[in-house]
């Protein structure tokens, strides 16, 4: 029987190298599948990251638009609604205030200028403020040429209730002298018991009474108080000149009456005797006043976009108040104002604008104001392809005396906002 014998393997033998084919990696069609694969999860991910940051550029500017037009609406309303507030001193409110700078630029006549509780004057670019001297303020906006319509709202007001005369007793009533001509002079008569309560160097208010039953007003001049003098023919002199009263003394106002849009003065100018029935309201010197006419009006120029801002003026010398100006709302690219016109029986039975009521003489029958605002597109947005074309202002708010807005050709793509609020005008609802 023969033997088991167990045998080595021979050193050099060779062992199988056969694999299995996932030991083998992908092929080169298989790597460009997966390529193709993660460039399409890429670009889709680039895109969905892209819409999200245009969709979030477009949220952020509707949330600074809506922040923006309520900060202008919340400042407006606290001045206008205050308009008025002391307009006459702690007198009898006036009608109009009529004023004199020479150092202001106006029309029809350079210095002369009115001041009401609220107005507002028609913007464009190289048009200056007739009430602010100095420097004084001349508009920017809308550019020369353009359809587009912008209005400057003006409110004059008093700050607070505080006392804001240099006397305890500011009000002095003028006597009849006929030895005084005031109309030509500017020298008032007062009497001597009590001695006229003025200080040198303030400004005031003369109020008369102009126009005749039933359309008669309280009207008032801001006169400087320039000298006062010992008793001569039984009276008191008081006189006023300087920079701030007409070469040709209370004549120079007379002027005025026609353009201020009081019924019944036209063709009316002011006589001795109706400054010699007046009241004189030392108002304090200017350095010390609460006393504030506000502008507002849009720059367009100063910032990155057209943005309306707010001027104050100190109402006691013309002069804007240094480092007062505050950009109230960015990316406004029209504001334009409407007086609602009627009776406090009646209610508002009609809107213009301030032109028109100058022109039909009812100034005294304010009741309203309406304020709209257009604003548009802080941030650009590079997809919208669609070309805005002209906004129908007087179609959407149902009133034709708004001015429709165009927008310019770099605002084409851009978006837009209007929003009106109407207020009512406190000086209105008020005896004068």
């Amino acid at each position: 029987m023969a033997q088991f014998q167990a045998r080595r393997g021979s050193p050099g033998a060779r062992h199988s190298t056969t694999r299995s084919v996932s030991e083998l990696g992908f092929t080169l069609v298989e790597l460009m599948v997966a390529l193709a694969i993660g460039l399409i999860l890429v670009g889709a991910i680039l895109t969905l990251q892209l819409k999200l940051t245009q969709q979030n550029v477009r949220s952020t500017d509707v949330s600074v638009r809506d922040s923006e037009i309520r900060t202008a609406m919340d400042s407006i309303t606290r001045d206008l609604t205050s308009g008025g507030f002391l307009f006459g001193g702690n007198n009898q409110n006036c009608s109009a205030i009529l004023n004199y700078d020479s150092g202001a630029p106006g029309a029809p006549t350079a210095g002369y200028f009115a001041t009401y509780p609220v107005s507002a004057l028609a913007g464009g670019a190289g048009v200056a403020l007739p009430f602010v001297a100095g420097g004084g303020i001349t508009l920017n906006y809308p550019a020369a040429g353009s359809a587009n319509r912008s209005d400057v709202l003006i409110i004059q007001s008093t700050k607070d209730g505080t006392q804001f005369n240099s006397t305890a007793n500011p009000v002095s009533p003028t006597m009849i002298n006929a030895a005084y001509t005031p109309v030509t002079t500017g020298t008032l008569p007062f009497s001597t018991n009590p001695a006229p309560t003025v200080t040198v160097g303030d400004s005031a208010l003369l109020q008369i009474s102009v126009g005749s039953t039933p359309t008669q007003q309280l009207l008032c001049m801001r006169v400087p108080i320039g000298s006062t003098g010992v008793a001569v023919g039984g009276s008191i002199p008081v006189s006023s000149f300087g920079t701030l009263m007409p070469s040709n003394f209370y004549a120079g106002f007379s002027g005025q009456f026609a353009n201020l849009g009081l019924a019944g003065l036209t063709g009316q100018s002011i006589s001795n005797v109706q400054l010699q029935n007046g009241k004189l309201i030392d108002l304090g010197a200017p350095a010390n006043t609460n006393q504030f006419i506000y502008a507002y009006f849009i720059d367009g120029t100063t910032y990155p976009f057209p943005t309306l801002v707010r001027a104050t003026i100190n109402a006691l010398n013309d002069v804007e108040v240094a480092g007062s100006r505050q950009a109230i709302a960015a990316g406004a690219v029209s504001m334009q104002v409407l007086f609602g016109i009627g009776t406090p029986s009646t209610g508002v039975t009609s809107y213009l604008t301030w032109a028109n009521v100058l022109a039909n003489q009812q100034t005294q029958n304010v009741l309203t104001v309406k304020i709209l605002l257009v604003t548009r597109s802080v941030y650009a947005d590079r997809t919208n392809v669609t070309v805005q074309g002209v906004i129908p202002l007087q179609s959407q708010f149902s009133q034709p005396a708004y001015t429709n807005y165009t927008p310019t050709a770099a605002e084409a793509t851009q978006r837009f906002v209007a929003q009106e609020v109407e207020l009512t005008a406190r000086s209105a609802v008020w005896a004068k």
